[in-house]
C-alpha cells in the first residue's frame, strides 16, 4: 500500500513538471508572437571576424535584437552585408550609425547602433535595396589599427632623429657641457660665503628700495594735494577774470551804444576833417623843411635879403 502511494506521488510530480514546461513553452511562444521585429541591412567595410549569426545587436548598449545573416555584399565584394533583426520600437532613423565593438577582451564582436539626431527623417528603403540600410562607421579599435602604421612610421622617424642627435660629436659636446657644469658647481660651492654676502646685500637693497618707495608714495600724495590746491586756485582766478572781462565787455557795449551817434558823426565829418588836417600838416612840414635848408645854406641872405651889398676890400 505504501509503495503504491509513492508511485502516485512520483507520477503527480512528473505530470506537474511536464505541465510547467509546456506552459513555459507556450509563454515564450506567445511573447515571440506578440513581439514585432524590424529588419535592416548594414554594410561594413573590412573584416568582420568575430561576428557570428545570432550575435547581439545593441542600441546605445541595450540589447534590442540579433544578427540574422552575414554574407559578402552582392553589389560590392569589398563590403560585408550584415542583416539584423531588432525590436520594431527601436528608434532607428537616417542619422543612426552602426559599428562593430568587442565584448571586453573575449574577441567576440557585436553590432552597436548609436542613435542619431532625434529630428532626422526616418530610414526608408532606397531603390534597388531589399531592406533599409543603416550607415556604418569604424569602431574605435579599427580606427586605432588604421592609425597604427602611421604611428609606427613616426616612431621610426623619431628614433632615426634621436640617433642623429646622439652621434659621436654630440656625445662629446654633451660630455663637455656636463664637465663644465660640474666645474661651475664646484666653483659655486667654494664661494658660499660670497653668495651669502650677496644675498644679505640684496635683502638690504630691497629694504632700502621699500623705504624709497614709501617716500615716493608720500611725495606723490603731497604733489597730488598741491595739484588739487593749484587747480582750485586757478579755477577760482579764471572764474573771477572771466566775470570781470564779462563786466568790462558789457560796459564797453553800453559806451558804444550811448555814443553811437557821436561815433557815426566822427566817421562821417571827423574823418574828412582829419584827412584835410593830415594833408595840410604834410604841406607845412614840406615848407618848414625848405626854410631849414635855406637857413642852413645861407643864413645872411635868409635874414638880410637880396639887397644887402657885398663887402669889398679897400
Amino acid at each position: 500500500m505504501e509503495t503504491r502511494a509513492n508511485h502516485v506521488l512520483i507520477g503527480a510530480f512528473t505530470l506537474a513538471v511536464i505541465a510547467a514546461a509546456f506552459g513555459f513553452i507556450l509563454w515564450l511562444a506567445k511573447n515571440e508572437i506578440d513581439q514585432q521585429f524590424a529588419h535592416y541591412d548594414i554594410l561594413f567595410e573590412g573584416s568582420v571576424t568575430g561576428l557570428n549569426v545570432a550575435g547581439d545587436v545593441r542600441y546605445q548598449g541595450v540589447r534590442v535584437g540579433q544578427v540574422k545573416d552575414i554574407r559578402i555584399y552582392e553589389k560590392n565584394s569589398k563590403l560585408v552585408r550584415v542583416r539584423i533583426e531588432i525590436d520594431a520600437n527601436t528608434p532607428i532613423n537616417s542619422g543612426s550609425l552602426a559599428s562593430l565593438e568587442f565584448f571586453g577582451i573575449t574577441g567576440v564582436l557585436f553590432v552597436q547602433i548609436n542613435g542619431g539626431d532625434a529630428d532626422a527623417p526616418p530610414l526608408t528603403v532606397a531603390k534597388g535595396q531589399e531592406l533599409p540600410i543603416i550607415a556604418s562607421a569604424k569602431s574605435s579599435l579599427e580606427e586605432l589599427f588604421s592609425g597604427a602604421p602611421r604611428l609606427i612610421d613616426n616612431a621610426a622617424l623619431l628614433l632615426e632623429r634621436l640617433n642623429h642627435l646622439v652621434d659621436e660629436e654630440n656625445r662629446k659636446t654633451i660630455a663637455g657641457i656636463l664637465k663644465n657644469a660640474e666645474t661651475v658647481t664646484g666653483s659655486v660651492a667654494g664661494k658660499n660665503r660670497e653668495i651669502e654676502e650677496l644675498i644679505v646685500n640684496a635683502n638690504k637693497m630691497s629694504r632700502d628700495f621699500s623705504e624709497v618707495s614709501g617716500n615716493l608714495n608720500a611725495l606723490t600724495a603731497r604733489l597730488d594735494k598741491l595739484s588739487l590746491q593749484a587747480e582750485t586756485t586757478l579755477n577760482s582766478d579764471v572764474h573771477n577774470f572771466l566775470q570781470e572781462a564779462t563786466g568790462l565787455t558789457r560796459e564797453m557795449n553800453n559806451i558804444v551804444k550811448d555814443n553811437k551817434q557821436a561815433i557815426n558823426n566822427f566817421g562821417d565829418r571827423g574823418l574828412r576833417e582829419f584827412a584835410s588836417f593830415v594833408i595840410e600838416a604834410r604841406q607845412l612840414v614840406t615848407t618848414l623843411d625848405r626854410v631849414a635848408q635855406r637857413l642852413e645854406s645861407d643864413p645872411a641872405r635868409f635874414f638880410l635879403g637880396n639887397s644887402a651889398s657885398e663887402y669889398q676890400a679897400p
